[in-house]
């Protein structure tokens, strides 16, 4: 597995694939912190949500990096179709590192905050980041590992359901009956909500209702993706 890891980091770097999702994602954040005094866990939320669609981004070029007849050399070289794709997204996890320590401290290194940086805050961050960074690659594995969309659209039915999870409350707001659809987009809302409030933290129940709610959207949703990946290449 670890080889099947460097591998796919070296395949996928040699590619340049990662140039243009990171320059947007680097060009994002210095212009979220290029004025000083901003308030630390609303700018946490939208370099948040800039990773989700980062991370769904690369994983739609990283989940497409080889054909077919890569993909079956690649099944019989690490014998289990299961590992491949258990190895494309510890890759991607590990694409997600530089990106989230640029999200995290580049606003405290330039010291852009208004307030002090405490533990909590650094909690918060880490959990709403690593959360939308998996909704963001479970978004680009249905669309590109699957057969639910033909290859030519799996870009465009990628962003059709960012858009629709992060403008749900919207929607909703315009069509209340929209509600019992929306349910199957991630949600990435309840992630940030946390993180919508001032900057004085009161951490409360709902935290970990929405907490275990995207816990298990998140577990639901591999677990199906990884049948339908299954089914594709059996």
């Amino acid at each position: 597995m670890r080889a099947f890891i460097q591998y796919q980091l070296l395949n996928y770097i040699r590619s340049l694939k990662f140039i243009p999702s990171f320059t947007v994602f680097g060009v994002w954040i210095f212009i979220l912190y290029a004025y000083k005094n901003v308030p630390i866990l609303s700018s946490y939320a939208v370099s948040s949500i800039a990773i989700y669609l980062t991370m769904c981004w690369v994983g739609l070029t990283l989940f497409s990096l080889e054909e077919d007849s890569e993909k079956h050399i690649l099944f019989a070289a690490i014998k289990k179709k299961e590992l491949f794709l258990l190895g494309k997204w510890l890759t991607a996890l590990i694409l997600f590192i530089p990106l989230f320590l640029l999200a995290e401290f580049f606003p405290i290194v330039t010291n852009s905050f208004k307030g002090d940086v405490s533990l909590i805050h650094y909690g918060l961050s880490f959990y709403s980041h690593l959360l939308l960074a998996l909704l963001g690659l479970l978004v680009a594995g249905f669309f590109s590992i699957t057969n639910l969309t033909a290859k030519r659209y799996a870009w465009l039915s990628a962003v059709f359901v960012l858009v629709v999870s992060l403008a749900e409350r919207s929607i909703i707001e315009s069509i209340s009956f929209s509600k019992w659809i929306l349910w199957i987009f991630p949600p990435a809302l309840k992630v940030i909500e946390p993180l919508s409030g001032n900057d004085s933290i009161v951490v409360r129940k709902e935290f970990f209702v929405n907490l275990l709610m995207v816990i298990f959207y998140l577990i639901a949703g591999y677990a199906v993706l990884f049948k339908l990946f299954l089914k594709k290449h059996q």
